[in-house]
């Protein structure tokens, strides 16, 4: 389903399911990153869904959580501030990661691919503004570092939330783009009758 006007980078709380039909497999990029055979199974068979809450503190900073939940209820949260500051944490998935995240224009973006395909009248909305995420691994060497972009495209004829990921490992190199497609929340009391 397309995402609804009223969400944008400043609003992405709601709850999203992984289009793996619109997406580019995520195989490679994660045997690279180290991760086992039957998790990278799991993931390729598993419904991902993704529920995301964003929110201002009460310092002021820009908060995105968002909780991956798999058909086989794997849970991972990750817990982003945003404002460009490394902050480690031990992910379930990942092992020991350093992350910072950002707002930036996508003119001042260095990786190509990661500029591609955004939707010309999202990018008019937000003044060209994106999402930008950097995780890298700690503790493996050689090390892996990713770079993200997240924004709104056009894809098979709607708007939808996107992230874009360039992932590097010495020499090796791997991007991927991942769809994904709003979830109406249903109504818990909708069908209780009273």
């Amino acid at each position: 389903m397309a995402v609804p006007d009223s969400v944008n980078l400043r609003n992405l709380s709601g709850t999203y399911n992984l289009n793996k039909s619109l997406s580019d497999s995520t195989d490679a990029t994660l045997q690279m990153q180290g991760i086992g055979w039957i998790v990278r199974q799991a993931v390729k068979f598993s419904n991902v869904t993704l529920h995301v809450k964003q929110f201002v503190d009460e310092d002021g900073f820009m908060h995105i959580d968002n909780e991956q939940v798999t058909t086989g209820n794997i849970r991972n949260l990750e817990e982003r501030i945003v404002d460009y500051q490394w902050r480690e944490k031990d992910d379930r998935i990942f092992g020991k990661v350093n992350g910072r995240s950002r707002y930036v224009k996508l003119d001042e973006i260095e990786t190509e691919y990661l500029k591609q395909g955004w939707d010309e009248q999202f990018l008019a909305q937000c003044e060209s503004e994106v999402i930008q995420v950097f995780v890298d691994s700690v503790g493996k060497k050689p090390n892996w570092e990713a770079e993200q972009v997240w924004g709104f495209e056009i894809v098979d004829g709607q708007k939808r939330h996107t992230r874009r990921i360039v992932v590097r490992k010495g020499k090796e190199e791997h991007k991927v783009r991942l769809v994904y497609d709003w979830i109406v929340d249903k109504d818990e009391d909708a069908d209780l009758a009273y």
